[in-house]
C-alpha cells in the first residue's frame, strides 16, 4: 500500500480520513503539536515537526518523509506550502499532492487571486486594498491579504468603520470586497500530475465557524461550470480548494482559492472520490469523476479524558 503522511494532522479532518482509508493506505500524521492529533489515530502513526516559521521546518519534515518511505505528502497548512519546492529536493521520491510552487504563490494572496481571475474573464467580488475601500458599496467585507481560518474577517458597515479596522489591525496587508449575498460552497478541485483536472467535488455549506461544521456534496451544474473555467484558466497539479458564493442572483463569484486540502477532504473520499489515486490518472479519456451528491459531514465534539502522565 501506499504511504502518506499529512501535515495539519491535529485538523479537524483527519480522524475521518484516517477512518475511511483504513485498508488503502498506510497513513501518517504530522503536526506542530501532536497533542492535537486524534487519539484515534495510532502514537506510532502520529509525528512532532516544527512549525513553518522554524528555519528547521523544511529539513525536519524532508527527514520524516525519508524515514517513513512517504510516498505522498499532502499539506494541510497555508504557512508551510512555500517550502515544498525545497522539499521536494530533500525528499525527491515523495510526490506532494499541491499545485506548482507559482499557483501557491498567487493564490495565497487573495489580492492577487482575484486579479489574475478577472484578467482571465473569470468573475470575482470587486476586491480593492483596504486603503481603497471607499471605491466598493457599503457594506463590505475586510480581511488580510494573506490568512486563513477567518481570522481577520470584519464586516465595514461605512468608511469609518473601514478607518477603524486598518487603526486596529494595520491597513498595508489587508483588503476590501464587495460583500457578497448567497449560498457559500468550498470545493475540492483534484488534478493529476500533469495538471489535468480529475474531479470537482462541490460542497455546500450549512454551517461554518472558521472551519466547515456541517456541509452536503451537491453536484450544482452552475458551480461545476464555474470551477471548471477557473482550472481551465490556471491550470495546475495536485489539490487545490475554492471557496465560492453561489449568489441570490445567480452569480458564482469565488473570493477565495486555498492551494491546498481543506478540513472537508474527508467528505470528498465518503462521496467516492479519491485524489490521490487521481493524481496518479495516466488515462487523458477518463475525464471527470463525478463524486455522490446528498453525503452530508456533521462535526462534533469529543471528550477525551486521561490521567496525566499517561495522554
Amino acid at each position: 500500500m501506499m504511504r502518506l503522511l499529512f501535515t495539519g494532522g491535529g485538523g479537524a479532518g483527519n480522524e475521518a480520513i484516517n477512518r475511511l482509508w483504513a485498508g488503502r493506505y498506510i497513513m501518517h500524521f504530522a503536526d506542530a503539536n501532536v497533542a492535537t492529533i486524534s487519539p484515534t489515530i495510532s502514537a506510532d502513526h502520529a509525528h512532532a515537526i516544527v512549525c513553518a516559521n522554524d528555519c528547521r521546518f523544511a529539513d525536519g519534515l524532508a527527514e520524516l518523509c525519508l524515514d517513513l518511505a512517504i510516498d505522498v505528502l499532502i499539506p494541510g497548512v497555508d504557512e508551510e506550502l512555500p517550502f515544498m519546492p525545497r522539499l521536494a529536493e530533500l525528499a525527491n521520491k515523495t510526490n506532494i499532492l499541491v499545485p506548482h510552487a507559482g499557483y501557491v504563490r498567487t493564490m495565497l494572496d487573495k489580492l492577487d487571486m482575484a486579479t489574475i481571475l478577472s484578467a482571465y474573464g473569470i468573475p470575482v467580488p470587486n476586491t480593492v486594498l483596504l486603503g481603497d475601500a471607499a471605491k466598493l458599496d457599503f457594506p463590505c467585507i475586510a480581511k488580510p491579504r494573506r490568512g486563513r481560518g477567518s481570522r481577520g474577517f470584519a464586516v465595514l458597515q461605512n468608511a469609518v468603520a473601514a478607518h477603524a479596522y486598518g487603526d486596529l489591525f494595520g491597513a498595508e496587508d489587508k483588503i476590501a470586497q464587495e460583500l457578497l449575498v448567497g449560498q457559500e460552497y468550498t470545493v475540492l478541485m483534484a488534478a493529476d500530475r500533469n495538471a489535468c483536472l480529475r474531479a470537482i467535488v462541490p460542497v455546500r455549506v450549512l454551517n461554518k465557524r472558521g472551519i466547515t461544521i456541517s456541509a452536503v456534496t451537491d453536484n450544482n451544474k452552475a458551480v461545476i461550470d464555474a470551477c471548471l473555467a477557473i482550472h481551465q484558466a490556471q491550470p495546475t497539479e495536485g489539490c487545490y480548494n475554492i471557496q465560492l458564493m453561489l449568489c441570490d442572483d445567480g452569480r458564482v463569484m469565488p473570493f477565495e482559492i486555498n492551494p491546498r486540502i481543506s478540513t472537508t477532504f474527508c467528505l470528498a473520499i465518503a462521496a467516492g472520490i479519491d485524489p490521490v489515486s487521481l493524481y496518479f490518472c495516466v488515462d487523458e479519456d477518463k475525464g471527470l469523476n463525478q463524486c455522490e451528491a446528498g453525503k452530508k459531514l456533521s462535526r462534533h465534539w469529543s471528550n477525551v479524558i486521561s490521567t496525566m502522565g499517561e495522554d
